[in-house]
């Protein structure tokens, strides 16, 4: 399992609509195939600024399957109109280093 860590800047005053927006959409992106979890967390030193960590089966589950994906182009929809700026994003293996890997 891979994390995708997607740094969200949300323009100003539009904080709590983006919040309900994203409850809302998660079921969507939760559909996609290889999607296992989706949290969003608020930065506490930034306002309107957010980490949503999605927990992938696979790498290529993200950036492969989902952009051609139904949910991805109603994912989007949901959410991208309340950006203030592109996203920053970024994928991590869900094993701490050093660690062996498993299988």
């Amino acid at each position: 399992m891979i994390y995708e860590y997607a740094y969200l800047y949300i323009t100003p005053g539009r904080e709590d609509e983006f919040e309900q927006a994203l409850v809302t959409a998660s079921p969507i992106l939760k559909s996609a195939e290889g999607c296992e979890s989706v949290d969003l967390y608020r930065d506490v030193e930034t306002t309107g600024s957010y980490l949503l960590r999605v927990g992938w089966a696979h790498l290529d589950d993200h950036v492969e399957k989902f952009p051609k994906s139904e949910q991805a182009g109603k994912f989007a929809a949901a959410i991208e109109h309340f950006f203030d700026r592109e996203p920053t994003l970024r994928h991590f293996d869900t094993r701490p280093v050093g660690q062996p890997s498993v299988g």
